[in-house]
């Protein structure tokens, strides 16, 4: 469920809503391939041609998927998330860059933003999802492969952000992410280098999907937010609790764009019995 909230208590009483029924999981794999801005960058608009990134090669991994919409493309969840993508490709006809928190861990934050960021490419917008929760990485598990070079990487100037950069076969969908923990996250979130990650990323894509870090108790995700276009966050329902949930809202104040609502029992909704029983 996406929903445009206030702050305080009158977060849990608007009713702009889109409801996500369950979780999921996914696996792929990348290789390593040398290539070079000139050859990744189209010329006229500057979006990047993905056709020419290196994929991230699939492999079976225990019969599981993260992607609704490799599981269960025509499910009720995969419509869910296909409604959130049309509801921001209205709000935001040129694109934007989309930070996706929760209160805490657990909520579903990480398979919202992994679930997301496809939706929006499956459409046809080029989407970058960006791994940005350095103290708990998970998309690249999510896709089944522990890329070598990634954000830390690409933070630390290692590797360029094409270096690290892979795209799932079939969609215009574009991932970098983090192999493991970082050592220093938080300098990492507050330096320039990050600041030029995110103008490339823009600039090369139409939507940037970032899997950030909880809002509480850390406040990585501050260095973020003055960052970014639009803000979601995830609330697992009878999960995350109410307190978290105002305190974390009260904490992003008028940078809270959206509230998603996860795992959610559709047929105790109203207005959505009919033609889902």
């Amino acid at each position: 469920m996406l929903i445009h909230p206030d702050t305080g208590d009158t977060v849990m009483n608007s009713l702009h809503r889109e409801y996500l029924p369950a979780e999921f999981t996914s696996s792929l794999i990348h290789r390593n391939t040398h290539v070079t801005e000139s050859t990744i960058l189209t010329r006229s608009k500057q979006l990047i041609n993905l056709d020419r990134v290196p994929v991230l090669e699939r492999m079976e991994m225990m019969g599981t998927v993260s992607s609704v919409f490799e599981s269960d493309p025509d499910g009720l969840a995969a419509v869910q998330f296909r409604v959130m993508q049309r509801r921001l490709m209205n709000l935001r006809e040129d694109g934007g860059s989309l930070l996706i928190t929760s209160p805490g861990p657990d909520d579903g934050k990480s398979l919202t933003a992994h679930n997301l960021a496809w939706a929006l490419a499956e459409a046809g917008s080029p989407t970058l999802l960006l791994e940005l929760d350095l103290r708990r990485p998970s998309q690249a598990r999510r896709f089944g492969s522990k890329p070598t070079t990634g954000v830390v990487e690409v933070l630390t100037g290692k590797v360029s952000p094409l270096s690290a950069l892979r795209r799932i076969d079939g969609i215009s969908l574009g991932f970098i992410g983090a192999e493991m923990r970082s050592k220093d996250p938080t300098g990492l979130l507050r330096s320039s280098a990050l600041s030029d990650l995110l103008t490339w990323a823009r600039s090369a894509f139409t939507w940037v999907v970032i899997d950030a870090p909880p809002v509480l108790p850390v406040a990585d995700v501050d260095d973020l937010l003055p960052r970014l276009d639009l803000v979601a966050m995830v609330i697992r329902e009878r999960w995350t609790p109410r307190t978290m949930t105002q305190r974390a809202a009260e904490h992003l104040g008028s940078r809270l764009n959206f509230l998603i609502l996860n795992d959610t029992d559709l047929s105790t909704v109203e207005g959505y019995r009919y033609g889902y029983q």
